[in-house]
């Protein structure tokens, strides 16, 4: 008491016992709360594209990036809406790329804070255009890893054993120090590639994919165009016979700075490369998206994740599939963890 014996006021006794009480709540809020106890509701905000809470396994910097590539047509529909019910996550930023006119926008959810839309003319085919995209205003160095894709693609497609994978992770943890690039299938004509349907990539293999300059140095002489001719998503495509080369070329783009590509098709994983797979036997090589062009019969989505839906390939196999997977519960919002 000895400390307040020299007050002689009530209002200077009141001011040091509230300064008391806030010390003593400084030094408990530092001292005794332990350590993380806020760290899941903290706003999480990157590229100020997305902003929910995030409690996903990722920092700021890993969280991926996922361009979906939209023109108008009836599978596309059909696909994009599969996408938004079975697709979507908290774990990932999407970007809708829309090319051309279409409602489908309608279809999205952009209330979501981690989805975004743009609109664009229906130029450059699908490389060109999610290249232009990633440029603009430096969008991709604001990402560490990425997945590329477009509306030809119907998924995913999990089986019921598999309900805690979740498909961004599946084609990304596939990434490493050697291998840039992944993708559901390949094709070994007119030279070995990964199919530009859907891509995976980390930071440093999209500085090289995105490049413009860089794009100029991947390519080789084929029946679609000139070994000087850009490739992956460094120029606008202005013909089919260019972005097919653009396609091809991002293999060799990768191939040429050291790395290496691998996909989840099964055949693939029987060699130790690319190269071997496509040197390995007689029926290897065609483009498997053909009735009966994968050694005699058809690849299936479960192995693919991704299922290329606009060639015909089995087509009630797919409707069943589609159905089932819709009237299933489970989506990637359980599996991702957001």
């Amino acid at each position: 008491m000895a400390f307040f014996a020299g007050l002689t006021t009530a209002s200077s006794r009141k001011t040091v016992i509230i300064s008391v009480i806030i010390l003593v709540q400084i030094w408990a809020f530092k001292f005794l709360i332990p350590a993380g106890t806020f760290s899941n509701t903290i706003e999480h905000r990157p590229q100020g594209l997305h902003t929910s809470t995030k409690k996903g396994p990722w920092n700021d910097t890993d969280r991926p990036l996922v361009t979906y590539a939209y023109h108008e047509t009836d599978v596309a529909r059909e696909n994009l809406k599969f996408f938004v019910e079975k697709a979507l996550h908290g774990a990932a930023d999407f970007i809708f790329i829309i090319n051309g006119e279409t409602n489908a926008t309608a279809l999205i959810p952009t209330d979501l804070p981690n989805v975004r839309v743009v609109k664009r003319p229906n130029r450059c085919f699908d490389l060109g255009g999610i290249g232009e995209v990633l440029r603009k205003d430096n969008l991709w160095k604001n990402y560490k890893r990425f997945i590329t894709m477009n509306a030809s693609l119907r998924g995913p497609f999990w089986p019921i054993w598999s309900l805690d994978r979740c498909w961004t992770d599946v084609f990304l943890d596939k990434i490493t120090d050697r291998v840039k690039l992944v993708g559901s299938s390949v094709n070994c004509r007119p030279r070995p590639h990964v199919q530009s349907m859907i891509f995976a990539t980390d930071a440093e293999g999209m500085a090289i994919l995105v490049d413009k300059r860089k794009s100029l140095q991947g390519g080789l002489d084929d029946n679609f165009g000139k070994k000087e001719d850009p490739v992956a998503f460094g120029a606008c495509y202005e013909t089919m016979h260019a972005a097919i080369h653009a396609e091809v070329g991002s293999t060799s783009l990768l191939r040429n700075h050291g790395y290496e590509v691998d996909a989840m098709l099964g055949a693939l994983h029987a060699y130790d490369n690319i190269d071997e797979y496509c040197a390995g036997e007689k029926d290897a090589g065609h483009d498997v998206y053909f009735n009966n062009r994968y050694y005699g019969f058809n690849i299936h989505p479960y192995e693919v994740v991704f299922f290329k839906a606009n060639r015909h390939v089995d087509p009630e196999m797919l409707e069943h599939l589609t159905r089932w997977h819709l009237s299933r519960t489970d989506s990637s919002w359980d599996s991702c963890k957001q």
